[in-house]
């Protein structure tokens, strides 16, 4: 298995087709999966000769690998020698003003992170220094922006790290340190400390103190780590998801692991965003749609819409005014939904392939 189309070592930009040859495998190929990075890029083709469309301009400038994976009838696989390419495309504008209160970043998977205003509204693409996959994003109470970004190499040496920007969008540096591998999503309790789930590795919980501190805690896992958190309101409750059924909760005040939070599997199967609501509820994505649990962990409502797409959700975040934005990992759509009613209040795409969508935060606005 070959890929034909970039030659390795070539500078790419714009849309460009990614091509690859097949050779003999156990039984008639079935199938081809393009990646970049390690991640799915476009849909698996399985059709020769084995091609996908690829926008460059949603990766961020500097080095990429291609790889494929086919795969046959009999269930043989064989994947493709990597292919490093540079992506060098124009850098896009860079932001103006400050993130103003309600305010969306959403986070692609490709590595970007983009700006929306409050009424869904595209105002810029943020131009970042981190490479890896974009993954959890999160406002901390002064407004400073975090970004989490998993590894962007098979030996984790790059990427593997949260990076900040300031209130303007402007990239700063990068936030605490020690990850194992691939930090996912972020916390703040009230005296500014963080808190960082791993996705991976040990899946430990970190407290960043804000001395720069690091303290690990060993929780729970049930597909993945700690793979999306968030802090209750007493400061010490974390609620993660951990890739399944359930809600799961650990109290970082007395390094104690606490009872499932859910009363029943959450109806999707497979947990990924949540927030803790003000009446100590949840809501909380998991597959095909997004759920509210009550303060007992009794499901009391579901969400999703009625457009007819095929909906995986992924990250969530509370406006601050009884509704919610949501992103859909299958279509790239961000939608704002009502909490109490469950009405769709607004929407917008990324512009973006399908599944490279992760995370949404809204923002505080900049502390005057």
């Amino acid at each position: 298995m070959t890929i034909t189309s970039p030659a390795s070592g070539s500078t790419v930009l714009g849309t460009i087709t990614v091509r690859a040859s097949v050779g003999v495998l156990g039984a008639p190929v079935a199938g081809v999966q393009f990646k970049l990075d390690g991640v799915n890029l476009g849909a698996e083709d399985t059709t020769a000769p084995y091609s996908v469309s690829w926008d460059t301009t949603a990766a961020t400038n500097g080095t990429h690998i291609l790889t494929a994976l086919a795969r046959d009838a009999a269930g043989n696989h064989t994947t493709s020698a990597p292919v490093t390419v540079t992506v060098s495309n124009a850098p896009p504008p860079p932001p103006s003003g400050t993130f103003a209160p309600g305010d969306v970043v959403v986070s692609l998977q490709t590595g970007p992170v983009q700006w929306w205003r409050a009424d869904g509204t595209f105002h810029a693409q943020l131009v970042g220094k981190v490479p890896g996959p974009g993954e959890g994003v999160r406002f901390d109470a002064a407004g400073t922006l975090y970004v989490a970004h998993w590894c962007a190499d098979s030996a984790c040496a790059t990427g593997n790290t949260i990076e900040t920007f300031d209130t303007s969008g402007v990239a700063r540096g990068t936030f605490g340190g020690g990850y194992d591998c691939n930090p996912h999503a972020l916390a703040f309790d009230a005296a500014g400390n963080g808190y960082v789930g791993q996705a991976d590795c040990t899946g430990d919980i970190l407290k960043i103190s804000v001395d720069g501190s690091s303290t690990a805690y060993v929780v729970v896992a049930e597909t993945r780590g700690s793979f999306w958190i968030d802090l209750a309101g007493d400061g010490c409750t974390i609620f993660y998801t951990s890739w399944g059924p359930d809600v799961k909760r650990f109290n970082v005040c007395t390094n104690t692991q606490l009872p499932d939070f859910n009363l029943a599997p959450l109806p999707g199967g497979v947990g990924h965003g949540l927030r803790v609501l003000p009446d100590r509820g949840v809501i909380v994505s998991s597959g095909s749609v997004i759920s509210r649990l009550d303060a007992t962990g009794a499901l009391v409502q579901t969400y999703s819409v009625s457009t007819g797409e095929a909906q995986y959700w992924a990250g969530v975040d509370l406006v601050g005014d009884g509704t919610f934005w949501a992103v859909n990992y299958y279509t790239s759509n961000v939608y704002k939904f009502d909490l109490g009613t469950g009405a769709v209040l607004a929407s917008f795409n990324t512009g973006t392939a399908a599944q490279t969508v992760v995370d949404v935060s809204v923002s505080p606005g900049t502390p005057r």
